[in-house]
């Protein structure tokens, strides 16, 4: 099961990433409908925590850590949390400039002061999700925190497809002759035959 979920953590990042967004784009719309039926700052504060779930953000926050933290480590781990940075952190400005707009909706004296506070502290804490995948970014490109190994695959093509060794192999050698032991061990091409009145080299 586990080896299951590494196989398909990043298209859900991908999909966790795409319903931040619809849900943006929903409460954008949501937001002009009301411009129509009530004041700027009341339509604000009607949609002013749902720019950003705080669930689906705390997804995307562990499933596109994942992708960099376990090993193997996705093959784009990295470009997944940029684009998740920055959808959560446009969640979050979209978060603060409703609330900020929204108070001036609110009664006035302690009401005023619960909607701010109450907004901040949304904003807060979905503030520290996109927060996260920023410092570690940052972190990883200056070599402070590092990422799980990714799969061996590659390098294992690049070693299967590698320079052959310089060194003769016994089945190689059959039906081949050289002068000497030392140019054959330094794995210079063999002869089929030995030249009619040339000499050996002496080794050196």
């Amino acid at each position: 099961m586990i080896e299951n979920l590494k196989r398909i953590r990043e298209p859900l990042a991908w999909t966790a990433i795409a319903l931040t967004l619809l849900g943006m784009g929903l409460t954008g719309w949501r937001l002009v409908t009301d411009f129509g039926q009530m004041s700027v700052t009341e339509a604000f504060q009607e949609v002013g925590s749902s720019w950003l779930n705080i669930s689906i953000a705390l997804l995307v926050l562990v499933v596109v850590m994942s992708c960099s933290l376990v090993a193997p480590a996705s093959s784009r781990a990295l470009p997944i949390t940029r684009v998740a940075a920055v959808v959560l952190s446009l969640g979050v400005v979209a978060t603060l400039v409703s609330s900020l707009m929204g108070m001036w909706a609110s009664a006035a004296g302690v009401g005023v002061i619960l909607d701010v506070l109450g907004g901040l502290l949304d904003v807060a804490f979905k503030a520290l999700t996109a927060a996260a995948l920023w410092v570690f970014l940052r972190g990883v490109k200056a070599g402070r925190i590092e990422t799980a190994p990714k799969s061996a695959d590659s390098a294992v093509d690049q070693e299967e497809v590698g320079p052959r060794p310089t060194t003769w192999a016994r089945e190689e050698a059959s039906g081949t002759v050289w002068w000497t032991a030392a140019e054959a061990a330094s794995g210079a091409p063999g002869r089929d035959k030995m030249p009619d009145g040339e000499e050996p080299t002496p080794a050196p």
